[in-house]
């Protein structure tokens, strides 16, 4: 079963929860974050997982299902139309998370394969500043 707690964790870039919201239905996943503090997705949490990846840590499999679940707000590959959940981006950093989670949810893909470490470094290198001002 998963908690709301899971799903924070996940948004909050805890690669550990994420064989859970794999496994989870989208109702339930649904539900769980109805129940939610319904966190934002951070630059922090990004740099987080992109680290994890680089240090080996985390296996691009699940870095790859994260970002799918950041980016569509669901998992599930088939079956019948679902309502995805809603994942607010820190407005601060919007473009830059854009960016990355795009070029995570692409690892594994036959035509773009994976980004290499010096790529993945430069991209998160502007999540890891003081956001400009006016932003």
């Amino acid at each position: 079963m998963i908690t709301s707690a899971d799903v924070e964790r996940a948004i909050q870039g805890n690669l550990d929860v994420m064989p859970r919201i794999a496994a989870a239905s989208h109702s339930d996943l649904a539900e769980a974050w109805t129940t939610s503090r319904r966190p934002t997705l951070t630059a922090p949490a990004v740099v987080r997982v992109v680290e994890a990846l680089l240090d080996r840590q985390a296996s691009e499999h699940w870095v790859q299902q994260w970002a799918s679940f950041v980016m569509r707000g669901y998992l599930e590959p088939a079956g019948p139309p679902i309502r995805p959940i809603e994942i607010d981006y820190q407005a601060e950093f919007e473009d830059e998370i854009v960016e990355v989670v795009s070029r995570l949810e692409q690892l594994g893909d036959l035509i773009d394969g994976t980004p290499d470490e010096p790529l993945l470094r430069a991209l998160i290198l502007p999540l890891k500043s003081p956001p400009r001002p006016g932003r």
